[in-house]
C-alpha cells in the first residue's frame, strides 16, 4: 500500500479518530468526564447501527449485520446502566459494583452475537422473533445483575474477582473464534467492509483484555477498555451505516456479485470473448432489475450490433471476424464498470445493462463508447473498421414495463441506427465513385 492510498483510507476514519482522541484528552482533566464521553459515543454508535440495519433489513442479502444490530439494543441498555451507576450520577444503587456487572453483560452479548453471526451469511433470521429473544436475554441479565451477590464480581478490596477475570478471558477467546469464523466466510463481504469488521473484532478483544487487566491498574485499564469498546463500535458503525449508505453494492446488494459467482460454472460465458452469454445475461439482469426496483434507480440497456461483420468474414476470413468480436468485447470492458452486465448474446450482438447515476447518463456513456471505439481503431491499426450500431433504452422501475419490453425497444432503436449507418456508408461510397 503506497502512502497516498494509506492517507485516503485513513481520512475516512478522521471523524472517529478526532472524537475518540478528544475523549482521551479529557482524561487529563477528569477520568469521570472521559469515561462518560466514551460511554455516550458508544451508545450513539450502537443506536445508529440498530436503526440503520433494522430499517433496511428487507434489502440485506445476508443477516450477519442484522443479527449484530438487533443485539445492539440490549447492549444499549447495559451501557446506559453502566453509565448511570457511577457515583457521579448515583442514579442506581450499588455504584461501581453494578457498573462492572453491566459491562460484563454488554461485553458478553457482543462476544456471543459476533460468534454466532457468521452463521447468518447462509441462513436467514426472523427479525421480530430474534429481537424479542434479545430483549428477553437483556431482561434475564438485568435480573442477574441485581440479584446475584456482588462478591462474585468484585472481591473485598473492590477489584475484579477471579470469576469476572475469567469471563473477560472467555469473551476474548469467543471474539477470537468469531474472527476465525468470519475469515472462513471472507468471500461473503466486500474486502473494504471485511477489513473494518476484522479490526472492530480485534478492538473488542483488546477491550476485554484491558478490563481483565484493571485489577493491576484500574484507572488506565478502564480508560483503555472503554476506548477500545468505543473504537470497536465506531468501526462496526462504519461498516454497516456509512459504507452501507455510500457503497450499497458492497453491503446491501451483494446478491448480484454472488449470483455471478454461483452461475459461473453453468455455461454462462461466451467461449470467444469471455463475456456473459445470453443465459448469463438474463440470470444477472434479473438480480439487477430487482435492485433497480428496490432503489428506484433507472437502468440503461445498450443493444449493440457489430457493423459489417459478414463482409469482414467474407473478405478477411473468420479469424479476423473472431478478432473483431474480441476487440469489441475489450472496448466494452473499458467503457463500462465491473458491476455492469456485459454480454455477447448472438453472433454479432452485444447487450449491456447498467445502473444509471448522475454522472452516467445516456449521452455520457454513448460518447465514452464512441470515443473508446475511435481510440482503439487508431491505436490497434486493424485492417478493418471497428464500428457498432447502438440502440439505448431506459428501464424505469416506476413504469409498468418488463425488462423484455425494454430489450425489444433497444433492439428496435439499434435496427434503426444500423439502417441509418448503412445508408450513410452507401452515400460515402457513391460520392467516392463520382
Amino acid at each position: 500500500m503506497d502512502l497516498r492510498t494509506f492517507v485516503v483510507r485513513t481520512y475516512r476514519f478522521l471523524p472517529g479518530i478526532v472524537i475518540l482522541g478528544a475523549c482521551v484528552i479529557t482524561q487529563t482533566w477528569s477520568e469521570a468526564l472521559c469515561t462518560t464521553l466514551l460511554e455516550v459515543f458508544s451508545i450513539a454508535f450502537l443506536s445508529a447501527i440498530f436503526l440503520f440495519a433494522w430499517n433496511v433489513r428487507t434489502f440485506l442479502d445476508t443477516d450477519y449485520f442484522l443479527v449484530f444490530a438487533m443485539a445492539c439494543m440490549p447492549m444499549v441498555v447495559f451501557e446506559i446502566v453502566h453509565l448511570i451507576s457511577y457515583s457521579w450520577f448515583g442514579m442506581i444503587p450499588g455504584g461501581p459494583e453494578v457498573a462492572g456487572r453491566a459491562v460484563l453483560a454488554s461485553r458478553g452479548i457482543a462476544a456471543g452475537v459476533l460468534l454466532i453471526a457468521p452463521t447468518y451469511f447462509e441462513r436467514r433470521t426472523r427479525p421480530l422473533r430474534t429481537l424479542l429473544a434479545f430483549k428477553a436475554t437483556a431482561a434475564v441479565l438485568c435480573i442477574a445483575i441485581l440479584v446475584v451477590p456482588g462478591h462474585i464480581y468484585l472481591d473485598r478490596a473492590g477489584n475484579l474477582s477471579p470469576f469476572s477475570m475469567t469471563l473477560y478471558g472467555v469473551y476474548a477467546c469467543a471474539l477470537g473464534a468469531a474472527l476465525l469464523r468470519l475469515n472462513a466466510r471472507a468471500h461473503m463481504l466486500h474486502p473494504d467492509v471485511l477489513s473494518i469488521v476484522r479490526i472492530s473484532i480485534l478492538a473488542g478483544i483488546a477491550a476485554n483484555v484491558a478490563f481483565a487487566a484493571s485489577v493491576f491498574s484500574a484507572s488506565i485499564a478502564h480508560t483503555v477498555g472503554h476506548l477500545c469498546v468505543a473504537a470497536s463500535l465506531y468501526l462496526m458503525y462504519k461498516a454497516t451505516v456509512e459504507i452501507g449508505l455510500t457503497k450499497p453494492y458492497d453491503l446491501m446488494f451483494r446478491n448480484l456479485k454472488q449470483a455471478e459467482a454461483n452461475v459461473r460454472d453453468m455455461s454462462i460465458r461466451d467461449y470467444l470473448t469471455g463475456l456473459h452469454n445470453r443465459r448469463g445475461f438474463m440470470s444477472l439482469a434479473e438480480q439487477l432489475t430487482r435492485m433497480s426496483q428496490r432503489t428506484g434507480r433507472n437502468m440503461l440497456l445498450f443493444y449493440c450490433d457489430v457493423d459489417s461483420l459478414k463482409d469482414i468474414n467474407d473478405t478477411l476470413g473468420h479469424l479476423a471476424g473472431d478478432r473483431v468480436l474480441c476487440d469489441t468485447a475489450e472496448v466494452l470492458r473499458q467503457t463500462f464498470r465491473e458491476s455492469d452486465i456485459i454480454a455477447r448474446t448472438g453472433g454479432d450482438e452485444f447487450l449491456i445493462l447498467a445502473i444509471e447515476s448522475d454522472n452516467r447518463s445516456v449521452e455520457t456513456l454513448r460518447a465514452r463508447l464512441e470515443g473508446n471505439l475511435l481510440a482503439f481503431q487508431e491505436s490497434a491499426a486493424r485492417p478493418y473498421m471497428l464500428g457498432l450500431s447502438i440502440g439505448i433504452a431506459t428501464y424505469d422501475p416506476l413504469l409498468d414495463e418488463t425488462l423484455e419490453q425494454t430489450l425489444a425497444r433497444a433492439d428496435s432503436l439499434m435496427y434503426r441506427n444500423k439502417q441509418a449507418r448503412k445508408r450513410a456508408r452507401q452515400l460515402e461510397r457513391s460520392d467516392l465513385r463520382q
